[in-house]
C-alpha cells in the first residue's frame, strides 16, 4: 500500500506533464494500480513456507555450523577426483543455475555478499545472515525444475565419495549436532520440493 500511495504522489523528473495538466496531479491512478500489481506479483507463493523451513534449518544446524573449521583446506580440495566428473557436476550446476528466476537468484547473491562482511576471524557468519542464505537457496532451487536439481546431485555423487567424506567430517564435530542438521536439511529440502516448479 506504501508503495501505491508513493507511485500516486510520484513526479515526473525529466518529463514535462502532458498539456492541461499539473504538476500536482502525479502519476495517473491506472499507472499507480499497474505497478502495484507488477510489485505485488513477485513469486510469493512459497515464500512463507520456505522461509519458515530456512529459520528451522538454521537454528537447528548453526550448533554443528560453529563447530566446523572453517580455516581448513580440506575445503578447497577433493583428493582423487576424476576432473572430468568434476566438470560434469560443474556443468550441470551451470544449466540449473541459468534457469533460476532472476530475482531469487539476485536475493541469493545479496545474501552472499552480505554474510561475506560480516564473516568472523574463524570464518563463521551470524546466524541472521545464515538464514538469509538458506531462505535465498531454498527460494533458488525452487525455482527451477526439480529434473536439473538431481541431475546435479547426481553428478555431485560421481565426484565425493560419501561414506568416506561424511565419516570423516562428522569425526570433526559432535555428532549429535551433525545428526540434527541433517535431518533439519531433509526437512527443509522437503519444503523446497513441495514448492518446487
Amino acid at each position: 500500500m506504501v508503495a501505491v500511495l508513493a507511485l500516486c504522489n510520484w513526479l515526473p523528473a525529466f518529463v514535462p506533464p502532458p498539456a492541461g495538466q499539473s504538476l500536482r496531479h502525479g502519476v495517473h491512478m491506472s499507472t499507480a494500480v499497474g505497478a502495484a500489481a507488477v510489485l505485488g506479483a513477485a513469486p510469493a507463493a512459497f515464500a512463507d513456507k520456505i522461509d519458515d523451513a530456512a529459520t528451522k534449518l538454521s537454528e537447528a544446524s548453526y550448533p554443528f555450523l560453529k563447530e566446523i573449521d572453517w580455516t581448513s583446506n580440506v575445503y578447497g580440495s577433493l583428493p582423487n577426483a576424476n576432473p572430468v566428473k568434476v566438470l560434469a557436476v560443474i556443468n550441470k550446476a551451470l544449466v540449473m543455475g541459468a534457469s533460476m528466476d532472476s530475482a531469487a537468484l539476485k536475493k541469493g547473491v545479496l545474501a552472499h555478499a552480505s554474510a561475506i562482511g560480516h564473516v568472523d576471524s574463524k570464518g563463521m557468519i551470524p546466524l541472521p545472515d545464515y538464514t538469509a542464505i538458506n531462505a535465498a537457496i531454498g527460494h533458488m532451487v525452487a525455482s527451477v525444475p526439480k529434473s536439473q536439481v538431481i541431475d546435479v546431485f547426481n553428478a555431485a555423487g560421481d565426484v565425493v565419495r560419501k561414506e568416506e567424506v561424511g565419516a570423516y567430517m562428522k569425526s570433526l564435530v559432535n555428532s549429535g549436532d551433525a545428526e540434527a542438521a541433517y535431518k533439519a536439511f531433509w526437512e527443509f529440502k522437503d519444503v523446497v520440493a513441495a514448492a518446487q516448479r
